[in-house]
């Protein structure tokens, strides 16, 4: 069925991550409004300001891109050091600057708010962080929609970090703490089924599933592998991208690693990326794998496109994933991606079309199917087309269209919840 034309809107996107920060979110982002620019909306970001934390930025992502673009704006918030997280501060309390007064200087028609918990300080506990809920004063005032757009499993990564036991036995105090956050949004979206079924009881049956968030399949295509060569190899090479941090499960790449090496000797891992775990990472490569892995640190532009185009397999470990742009990339390029069957990784690959799902419970089956891949150059190549064709059901002017058909469709406006149902309330 041909989707309803939505007219030009004045829309404004907050995000707590934005470069030179470096996130997938700030990825989705800068998509995100240039599909909207293109298609004649007028956008302002509001992001936060890294100027004193000495935030390095590597060419990800810049304002600049959008000034040929036209009908841009942004401004920043101030930001506070982040108690737990060194590489990304925190938008600074709601005593310090106030957000509705910011949307009032651009008087937009829709505020999209990625990651309503990071700006509200989830990620510390409240312990820093805005500790209201971004949009929503203004939306109130002014009866516009006002969307939280959910990318993490905030769950999974704290279980990451402090373990299923401790999560467990502060979760009820948790969404106490966050009932006020969750429920003050209109609407609440997740782009896999996995997240809005797993949060569905923390937003209080205001969370739903729609697909808005997808990939740029011009930049990222199996052509890139034309590109001037990064490595001058032909062994077969597995790629990883990321941040190396212990919620992307970087380790277990490793531990597979050395029972893939056992089947296919020549076979090389690349892992691109920064992170907190990277140093750990090279030690242990030059003390063990020497020039069977490399880690070249964070790479964009035509490095990056290289990398994915070439890749016989893409690899990614996580589990905690919600909807991955990595995966989302490496299938654009054409790459087989091999994962586990945890989070909403099952929801983008496709087993035994796009790439290959292991299962966490049997012992090196991330192994395994990296094996069949490797050694099976026609099967490779049948895995390489489904990967295009699957990474084009997400392309980003799809998802984007789809994220504003779900705001301002007739239905949506009458009050009308698409995607997943919620249970009963209790009594």
């Amino acid at each position: 069925m041909q989707q309803q034309k939505v007219d030009p809107k004045r829309i404004a996107i907050a995000t707590y991550s934005y470069a030179p920060l470096m996130t997938g979110i700030s990825a989705i982002v800068n998509d995100r409004i240039e599909v909207l620019l293109r298609a004649g909306h007028m956008v302002h970001l509001l992001h936060p300001d890294t100027s004193q934390w000495n935030i390095q930025s590597k060419g990800m992502y810049g304002l600049s891109d959008f000034q040929s673009l036209g009908n841009f704006s942004a401004s920043t918030f101030p930001t506070v050091k982040n108690p737990f997280r060194r590489s990304m501060p925190d938008a600074a309390s709601y005593r310090v600057w106030n957000d509705t007064e910011e949307f009032a200087k651009f008087s937009p028609e829709l505020i999209l708010v990625d990651e309503a918990a990071g700006l509200f300080g989830a990620a510390s506990a409240c312990l820093t962080g805005y500790k209201k809920a971004v949009g929503v004063d203004y939306g109130n005032r002014h009866n516009i929609p006002v969307v939280n757009l959910n990318h993490t499993d905030w769950r999974g990564y704290a279980e990451q970090y402090i373990g299923r036991t401790a999560v467990r036995m502060c979760w009820s105090l948790v969404k106490k703490r966050m009932h006020a956050l969750t429920c003050a949004y209109q609407v609440n979206l997740s782009p896999s089924k996995f997240l809005a079924s797993r949060y569905l009881d923390f937003y209080q049956s205001r969370l739903e599933h729609v697909c808005f968030h997808g990939v740029n399949c011009d930049v990222y295509r199996p052509e890139n592998a034309q590109l001037p060569a990064v490595l001058d190899t032909r062994t077969p090479i597995i790629v990883n991208s990321g941040r190396v941090a212990p919620e992307k499960n970087v380790m277990q790449l490793l531990t597979e690693f050395r029972e893939i090496r056992k089947r296919v000797p020549e076979v090389k891992l690349v892992l691109l990326g920064d992170g907190p775990l990277l140093p750990k990472i090279r030690r242990i490569v030059e003390a063990e794998f020497k020039d069977s892995v490399l880690t070249p640190g964070a790479v964009f532009g035509n490095v990056l496109k290289w990398w994915l185009a070439r890749a016989d397999v893409y690899w990614t470990a996580s589990t905690t994933e919600n909807f991955s742009m990595g995966i989302l990339e490496a299938m654009a390029s054409g790459a087989p991606v091999v994962t586990y069957a945890a989070g909403g990784n099952t929801e983008q690959v496709e087993h035994e079309k796009s790439g290959m799902i292991a299962q966490l419970s049997v012992p090196f089956d991330f192994a395994h199917q990296t094996e069949r891949i490797l050694k099976d150059q026609d099967f490779r190549s049948q895995l390489r087309l489904g990967a295009r064709a699957r990474a084009l059901e997400f392309s980003n002017d799809v998802c984007v269209n789809r994220l504003l058909q779900r705001v301002f469709s007739p239905a949506s406006m009458n009050g009308t919840r698409n995607g997943l149902s919620a249970p009963s309330p209790k009594p």
